[in-house]
């Protein structure tokens, strides 16, 4: 076989590789997450309070909290994620803080905070 036979030949064959030879699908991504909160999220989702009421969380499932200091009469509000155990808070201020899920016990900083 001459070299030009096996430069066409794997032309031909690299060609069925070609970005531009197949077909092309749309995605199948449901945006809408109609299958609901994983097993996680729905733990962490609802109100939470220090054991002394002092700050008071309600963890929303759309993602949003809101936080509430009674007796200072502050309240802030942001976003927060959950991976497995762990929950990332931004509030809308910009400060970023971890949490940790654990036997039903929310743990952020050195605050412990149980359902309400």
């Amino acid at each position: 076989m001459q070299i030009s036979q096996v430069l066409q030949a794997l032309g031909q064959f690299a060609a069925g590789f070609a970005p531009g030879s197949r077909s092309i699908r749309p995605l199948e991504i449901d945006l809408d997450g109609g299958s609901g909160p994983t097993p996680f999220e729905q733990a962490a989702i609802g109100k939470w309070k220090t054991e002394d009421g002092s700050i008071l969380i309600d963890l929303r499932p759309d993602g949003q909290f809101h936080k509430a200091k009674p007796e200072a009469g502050a309240t802030h509000r942001g976003r927060y994620a959950v991976d497995r155990s762990k929950l990332y808070f931004e509030g809308e201020t910009g400060w970023v803080a971890l949490g940790k899920l654990k036997r039903g016990t929310l743990s952020i900083g050195e605050k412990r905070f149980r359902k309400a």
